[in-house]
């Protein structure tokens, strides 16, 4: 009665994907090695060094996202696979009780 579809429904980062972004992080989060002049960098190496690590921040919040969405997925999966074989089961009543017989 009940036809179970194997369609596998491609949701997040794949595990290259995901095996890049914390390449990316790491290297982020790796020390940068000082000027050698000893100064500062200036304004530049500062906004430089902001936007590093706003990168390295926003790469590990779509990491920790993917995470959740997979599992977001796989609930939302399951619980329509449930609602089909409700209405499988309820359209069999309903289709016994227009035949004039009880189950």
């Amino acid at each position: 009665m009940f036809q179970q579809k194997n369609e596998a429904l491609l949701v997040g980062l794949s595990d290259a994907e995901k095996d890049d972004l914390e390449k990316m992080i790491r290297e982020f989060h790796r020390d940068r090695p000082q000027d050698v002049s000893g100064g500062t960098g200036g304004p530049i190496q500062t906004q430089l060094d902001r936007l590093t690590s706003s990168l390295a921040d926003l790469s590990e919040w779509v990491l920790s996202t993917d995470r959740r969405i997979a599992a977001l997925a796989e609930v939302m999966r399951l619980s329509h696979q449930k609602s089909e074989l409700l209405n499988q089961r309820l359209d069999a009543v309903i289709a016994a009780l227009k035949k004039g017989r009880m189950l």
